[in-house]
């Protein structure tokens, strides 16, 4: 029997697809904001509330994912949270209203919101140590590959079936993986890693801390009252939050940001990189549309520019990956890639309206992004295979990630639609929004450059 009809081989596509999944649902509702705003009727708060509550529950989902697969097993989680994430995008393609929409994202962030954390830790618990760097590259194709044509699929089907397709194409990927780990996960109970989780009052409270101050930044402009009258309240709930957290860690045997945690300069590093990296990628993703459609560019157009830049990051990481000891030279990769990102937003802020193919130039360049800066970043973060993978510092970079991607989107969202009111075109809204983002990259190549804990 050949290892690919093997159980054991089996599981390399399921991995791929576990982290695919998650990863395809990021870009599409990104790239589809805008169509799915219209859509829904939503204002710029509103949709930034729906992506802040979909934060929320991602938290929750990956801080009690070890509790869950402790208690009912591998298999039995992985079938419950992707039929629940099948469940939630096609809830989501049926609301009618904000509520409704909202309540939909939440459990879609319960079903899918620990998908990559579970690809990382299959490589670990079900393939034997020899094998779980090829389960790694596996997780790397899925990150890359799945996601290729998610804004090309997603500009076709919404321009044909309208927003509500954004969501059908997830429930049947994520259908997809269902049936991948009805197949291909072993039957037997293997449980997660045994050492105690943390406690449902510390996971709840620090998500509450992490809305809470989503909601300053929205400025309740999604509520329909005096926002001045609620100013006190969410700043109380976040210091509320905070306090509760760190009460629950004090009493939880193994605390998820002990105070000498803080003191280890790698751990703060690493989530710091993480939480810039995915703040930048996926404002990108968020504003790239726009900017298509301020240069008068078709749905489709806009797609293809997008599937561009998602196939030119596939192909840095094959660069990467023929590279004799790409391991050794993470920092300069990374460098690469950041000032590759920001050299391309400059452009995006400045050129001229025509030619319009002059922006698949730097859409090129940013692709280099991608890959030069989450692969670097998770070989450091993988580099010891037979680790926990509940510690502090890997979950953390998960969580870090899901806030810093919320926050892209409000922070974009709210500061485009401030332009518009005061005359700016789209177009100029956009690019100076581009500007912003070379700055933040500037900022993030300084920081890698700093620091020495990366090699």
């Amino acid at each position: 029997m050949s290892e690919n009809s093997s159980p054991r081989g089996r599981l390399y596509p399921l991995i791929l697809l576990c982290a695919g999944v998650e990863f395809f649902g990021v870009q599409a509702y990104a790239f589809g904001a805008h169509v799915l705003s219209a859509g829904l009727g939503l204002t710029p708060a509103e949709f930034a509330l729906a992506s802040t509550v979909y934060t929320f529950a991602c938290i929750v989902a990956i801080f009690k994912h070890q509790w869950v697969t402790g208690r009912f097993g591998y298999r039995r989680y992985l079938l419950v949270s992707t039929a629940v994430y099948v469940g939630a995008s096609i809830a989501c393609a049926a609301s009618t209203q904000l509520l409704v929409f909202c309540v939909a994202r939440f459990l879609q962030g319960l079903g899918g919101g620990g998908l990559f954390l579970s690809s990382r830790l299959m490589c670990n618990l079900f393939l034997p140590p020899e094998k779980r760097l090829a389960g790694i590259m596996w997780m790397s194709h899925g990150i890359l590959l799945v996601p290729v044509f998610a804004p090309l699929s997603t500009a076709g089907l919404t321009e044909f079936f309208g927003w509500r397709a954004l969501f059908w194409q997830m429930a049947l990927l994520g259908a997809l993986l269902w049936l991948a780990v009805w197949r291909g996960l072993p039957r037997e109970a293997v449980a997660a890693d045994r050492d105690a989780s943390h406690s449902p009052a510390a996971a709840l409270s620090f998500a509450v801390a992490i809305v809470a101050l989503e909601m300053l930044l929205q400025g309740f402009r999604w509520l329909d009252v005096n926002a001045h009258e609620l100013l006190f309240l969410f700043p109380l709930l976040a210091v509320l939050g905070l306090t509760f957290f760190f009460l629950g860690e004090r009493r939880n045997p193994q605390p998820w940001l002990d105070p000498r945690v803080l003191n280890d300069r790698p751990f703060v590093v690493g989530g710091l990189l993480s939480f810039m990296f995915y703040l930048v990628i996926v404002e990108f993703q968020y504003a790239a549309p726009l900017l298509g459609r301020g240069l008068g560019m078709s749905w489709w157009a806009v797609g293809g520019l997008l599937t561009l830049f998602n196939l030119s990051a596939y192909a840095s990481y094959w660069l990467f990956q023929k590279q004799s000891d790409p391991a050794g030279k993470l920092k300069g990769w990374m460098m690469g890639g950041v000032a590759a990102m920001g050299g391309g937003c400059l452009l995006l802020a400045f050129l001229p309206p025509e030619p319009r193919w002059l922006y698949a130039l730097p859409i090129v360049l940013q692709s280099c992004f991608a890959a030069f800066v989450i692969i670097p970043l998770s070989i450091k973060m993988f580099r010891n295979m037979a680790g926990s993978f509940y510690s502090h510092g890997y979950r953390t970079r998960l969580i870090m990630g899901k806030v810093a991607a919320s926050l892209a989107i409000s922070v974009a969202a709210l500061a485009i639609d401030k332009r518009l009111s005061v005359g700016m075109t789209l177009l100029e809204a956009t690019q100076r929004q581009f500007l912003w983002l070379a700055l933040i990259s500037a900022l993030f190549l300084w920081m890698i450059e700093r620091q020495k804990t990366i090699e």
